[in-house]
C-alpha cells in the first residue's frame, strides 16, 4: 500500500516542482518552494529528491530518452522513413510539451550537462541522420526548418495543439519535400 502512495507522492512532486519551474523559473524556485505548495516538509522533499538538480534530471529523462530511443531506431534502419521519423519526434514534443517549453525558455536548463548537452547532441544526431551522408546545402537547410517546425510546438497554445498535429507534421514534412525553386522564385518577385 506505500508504493502507490510513494508513486503518487512522487509524481506530484515533479509536477510542482514543473509548474513552478515554468512559473518562475528553474534558477528561481527553490526545494522549500516547492515543499510549501505541496503542503510537505522540506524534509519529506529531500526523501524523494535530495537535490533541485535532480528534480530536472528527472523532469526531462522521459523526453531525452525517447529521443534516444529515436536516434538508436534511426541508426538501425538506414532506409528509415522520414515522414515516420518526424512523426515520431512530433509525438515525443506533443508528449513532454510542458518540459520541452521549460528546454527552451530557460538558460539553467540550456547550459545543464546531463540535460541540455544532452538534448542539444540528440537533437543535432537527428537532424544529421535526417539529412543523410554528403547532403547538400539546400538539404540541410530543409531539414532544419522541418525540425524548426517541430520544435516551435511550445510556443502553440495547448488548447489549439491538442486538435492540430497534422497540421504541424505537414508543415514540416513540406519543408523537407525537395521540389524545383519555382515557388521560391515566385515568392520573391
Amino acid at each position: 500500500m506505500t508504493e502507490p502512495t510513494h508513486l503518487g507522492t512522487r509524481e506530484q512532486i515533479l509536477a510542482t516542482a514543473l509548474g513552478l519551474f515554468t512559473a518562475q523559473g528553474y534558477d528561481a524556485t527553490s526545494l522549500r518552494q516547492i515543499a510549501d505548495q505541496l503542503h510537505m516538509t522540506k524534509a519529506a522533499l529531500y526523501y524523494h529528491f535530495p537535490a533541485k538538480e535532480q528534480l530536472l534530471l528527472e523532469l526531462t529523462r522521459p523526453l531525452l530518452d525517447g529521443m534516444s530511443r529515436l536516434v538508436t531506431e534511426m541508426r538501425a534502419d538506414a532506409q528509415h522513413d522520414e515522414a515516420r521519423v518526424l512523426a515520431a519526434y512530433l509525438d515525443l514534443f506533443l508528449t513532454h510539451v510542458d518540459v520541452v517549453g521549460l528546454l527552451s525558455r530557460e538558460p539553467a536548463t540550456q547550459n545543464h550537462p546531463d540535460v541540455g548537452q544532452r538534448a542539444r547532441s540528440l537533437v543535432a544526431a537527428i537532424q544529421q541522420l535526417l539529412t543523410g551522408p554528403d547532403p547538400s546545402p539546400r538539404r540541410v537547410v530543409r531539414t532544419a526548418c522541418a525540425m524548426g517546425v517541430i520544435h516551435s510546438v511550445p510556443q502553440i497554445p495547448i488548447d489549439v495543439l491538442d486538435n492540430q498535429r497534422d497540421i504541424v507534421l505537414t508543415a514540416a514534412l513540406q519543408a523537407l519535400q525537395t521540389d524545383d525553386d519555382t515557388h521560391v522564385k515566385s515568392a520573391r518577385a
